[in-house]
């Protein structure tokens, strides 16, 4: 008998392990089922096709767990301002098949085919767009002010015009959710691409400003991490820090979003034991692992854990890799997703103390370049760059 396909046996372990790693990890009471879904569901949205194959079962889930089918029709249609129309487009049509087939199987509930049938509150351009302009101020008294929205509305006008009576007035008032839902489905989708850090610092606010707390937004940050990656993970609860000593220090915080961490969590477990001697092995110098490690384990218990029992207490500790092409690997990835510099900086350090050389991890980097492109491997080389000359002022030589 021909042995299985080690491809297609390693997805079923993987699908099988990603529920047990929700289980151990992010799975807590702090946020319900249905919004972990949701939130999931946006994530997968905004990779497009590479989430397609998963977004099935999670619109299900959302649906058993209470959502409606508007509430999530409505939230891919807001994101659709974030990650792009073509990714709603795509995903509205994936939900219209799950939508059928829980219809020709009996599995909708009554409450979930509940629609409204109004529409966006109407008018001509001008007054669509003062009442665009209101829900903004509605939605984010005292939010973040930046000149790229000033640079914009002065060399753009019909643009901004454009894009904010779209956004604020036919999407954000359109009946079928709440504001406090679409931004849910914002920051997950804007944190699954982790390119655009002024929106996700700007809808984290949105996001407190219309019933989120702190600890929910740091939660549904870890629940994604599965999905979206550590790295994109960590460097959202980074903003959301930020944003949360914003708060702080401008007095806008609301009284129901002060933060308290949540202590349904158990023991960390063997893994997150062996993870921390690995980190222990793999950094002499202890060296920071990045502010993301730092906040997560202050904020995102769960992803704090996820990251040292998963990735270094488990995958770390296979032997298929050596630790040299394990360095690599994750040097690559997180190089390719365009994030985390100070995570990268880490595994470089990392690298170079087990025995990597500078000159692999150029090379790595200039292999990356043609998958991840030309500005991430840039950005890449200028982080190994300051590593280099850190370990030269240290009198490291590698």
């Amino acid at each position: 008998m021909p042995e299985k396909n080690i491809a297609r046996v390693a997805a079923d372990e993987l699908r099988q392990h990603y529920d047990s790693l929700i289980d151990t990890y992010t799975a807590t009471p702090a946020l319900a089922a249905m919004d972990r879904e949701l939130a999931t569901v946006a994530a997968l949205a905004a990779i497009g096709d590479k989430g397609a194959s998963q977004l099935p079962a999670h619109m299900h889930a959302a649906l058993t767990a209470g959502a409606t089918r508007q509430t999530i029709v409505e939230g891919l249609a807001t994101i659709s301002q974030a990650s792009g129309t073509p990714t709603a487009v795509n995903a509205i049509a994936v939900a219209a098949k799950v939508f059928a087939e829980r219809d020709e199987k009996n599995l909708g509930r009554d409450a979930e085919r509940v629609w409204t049938e109004e529409d966006s509150p109407g008018g001509n351009v001008q007054e669509r767009w003062e009442r665009a302009q209101a829900t903004i101020a509605q939605v984010y008294p005292a939010g973040p002010t930046d000149e790229t929205y000033t640079a914009v509305g002065s060399l753009a006008p019909h643009f901004w015009r454009h894009a904010v009576s779209v956004f604020y007035n036919d999407l954000f008032l359109h009946p079928g959710t709440s504001i406090k839902y679409r931004e849910l489905f914002i920051i997950s989708n804007v944190a699954a691409v982790s390119a655009t850090s002024l929106q996700l610092i700007w809808h984290i606010n949105g996001a407190l400003n219309n019933g989120w707390t702190r600890q929910e937004v740091a939660e549904i940050f870890s629940h994604l991490a599965l999905n979206i990656g550590i790295t994109n993970a960590m460097t959202a609860l980074r903003h959301g820090k930020h944003v949360f000593d914003q708060r702080d220090e401008r007095g806008t915080a609301k009284d129901y979003e002060s933060f308290t961490v949540d202590a349904f969590r158990g023991e960390p477990g063997a893994q997150f034991g062996k993870g921390t001697a690995t980190l222990e092995a793999l950094n002499p110098e202890r060296l920071p692992v990045g502010e993301g490690w730092d906040l997560a384990e202050q904020y995102a218990p769960g992803l704090h854990r996820l990251s040292v029992g998963y990735l270094y207490g488990e995958l770390f500790g296979r032997e298929a890799l050596d630790d040299k092409a394990k360095h690599l690997a994750v040097i690559s990835a997180i190089a390719a997703q365009g994030g985390g510099s100070d995570q990268l900086a880490f595994h470089m350090e990392a690298a170079l103390n087990t025995g990597v050389t500078r000159r692999q991890i150029i090379e790595a980097i200039t292999l990356m370049s043609a998958i991840g492109g030309f500005a991430k491997a840039m950005d890449a080389l200028a982080v190994a760059e300051k590593v280099f000359d850190r370990r030269d002022a240290a009198t490291h030589q590698d």
